[in-house]
């Protein structure tokens, strides 16, 4: 049905979830697809909380994307995705919103890298020597994003999409910073407010912090709230 498009599909994300899916076919969520799916770099799973080492390793040497949304998967309690595993195999990562409780990125990629911090009780943990934490999210998100797409994007070179943002230099807690550092102190010291411009495909949509028609965005969803308030 993708017809050669990405697919995406909700893959163990509540334990719930996985009794389910073993009562009704005797092999947990993962096993199944991996078995069955043959999943690979055209796939992209959404969670994927709920994984064993073996799961989780196996998964991620098919190629696939895991779509991670770590603030929807604190807020329903799903359990935390073991990034430094999935990474060690190779896997690729992608950022979602899902619920769309909260729609930040810097937020999400914060989230999941102290969701590792905190179950594993360590520091950095998805820093290597090479990368600082936020430069190793930050460009795991941008290639696996393109990827889950189908876009060719993530990277800024001849014939890929303009698929662009820019941060405020001059923001306080910006000030000064550069390369990583200035990554790491937007994703773990700041917010999305520090975000001042945003391309897609080359179009310059969101300048000096706003969308070019947020007021338009701004009615419509004001609508749409009162009238799920009046459905209640």
């Amino acid at each position: 049905m993708a017809a050669g498009a990405p697919f995406h599909m909700h893959l163990a994300e509540q334990i719930a979830e996985v009794d389910e899916v073993r009562a009704a076919t005797g092999q947990r969520p993962v096993n199944w697809a991996l078995e069955h799916l043959n999943p690979g770099p055209d796939c992209c799973f959404i969670h994927c909380t709920q994984m064993t080492p073996e799961e989780t390793e196996g998964l991620a040497r098919s190629g696939a994307v895991a779509g991670l949304c770590p603030i929807t998967e604190s807020s329903l309690g799903d359990g935390i995705f073991d990034g430094l595993r999935w990474f060690g195999a190779g896997g690729a990562m992608a950022i979602g919103s899902d619920s769309n409780i909260r729609i930040a990125l810097a937020e999400e990629l914060r989230t999941l890298d102290y969701s590792q911090r905190l179950r594993d009780h360590s520091r950095a943990a998805l820093a290597t020597a090479e990368l600082s934490t936020g430069r190793r999210l930050f460009q795991a998100a941008c290639a696996g994003g393109a990827q889950a797409a189908g876009r060719q994007s993530g990277r800024i070179e001849v014939g890929a999409w303009a698929d662009l943002m820019a941060l405020d230099a001059g923001h306080v807690d910006l000030a000064g910073r550069s390369g990583d550092t200035l990554l790491d102190a937007w994703i773990f010291a700041g917010d999305d407010r520090m975000v001042t411009d945003v391309w897609s495909a080359g179009r310059h949509l969101v300048q000096g912090g706003r969308h070019i028609r947020r007021e338009a965005i701004v009615s419509a969803y004001r609508k749409a709230t009162a009238s799920l308030m009046e459905a209640l």
